[in-house]
């Protein structure tokens, strides 16, 4: 159901030159490619959708948690996308954020305000979605069955229609990517 992302490159958010690099590289590798990548916008669009639909339940519960919460989980160094998560951006067809790379990693996240992130869910790392803290399980765990249920299955949906996304998009890449570059260690196109 899932996908191994360490199967793609490592964006290094501490060296700003290479991080925009790759992405712009992977941006042109979209561009590229774009009628061999017609699944993986179609697999963008379903994704897209499990977040819009798994979205509203999450704010929810992060209404009535967060804001009583003691320790913010919303940290900088949790806010920096992963390399997985631009290919998601970008099949989704949405913008990259503009990410400040050069805020202390240790801070509150650049993107939370006083009312909760400012980006929409699907233009976020994944883990930002992914995470739920002990209290948010616990409300989850003892609130309404029907509740619970929905939430399991809209949490499966989106991992499911992620990793089917970047499945599709694993092996289009590979079979794109130059020869003398190791497998999976470059986002350079055709």
């Amino acid at each position: 159901m899932g996908f191994d992302t360490t199967r793609f490159p490592f964006l290094n958010f501490r060296d700003e030159a290479a991080f925009w690099r790759d992405i712009e590289r992977l941006k042109k590798f979209f561009q590229n490619c774009r009628e061999e990548l017609q699944g993986v916008f179609k697999k963008g669009a379903e994704l897209k959708a499990a977040f819009l639909e798994l979205d509203p339940l999450v704010e929810e519960l992060t209404n009535k948690i967060c804001p009583y919460c003691g320790t913010v989980c919303c940290a900088n160094r949790h806010g920096f996308p992963e390399f997985a998560d631009i290919v998601s951006m970008l099949a989704m067809e949405e913008e990259i954020p503009k990410y400040d790379l050069g805020v202390d990693e240790r801070d509150l996240c650049q993107f939370l305000s006083r009312s909760g992130c400012i980006l929409p869910r699907y233009r976020r790392p994944y883990r930002c979605t992914w995470y739920f803290c002990d209290p948010m399980l616990v409300e989850v765990d003892i609130g309404p069955i029907k509740r619970y249920r929905n939430f399991l299955r809209l949490v499966t949906l989106l991992s499911q229609k992620r990793g089917e996304l970047l499945e599709e998009f694993f092996k289009i890449y590979m079979e794109k990517a130059r020869p003398n570059d190791p497998p999976g260690k470059s986002p350079h196109g055709p």
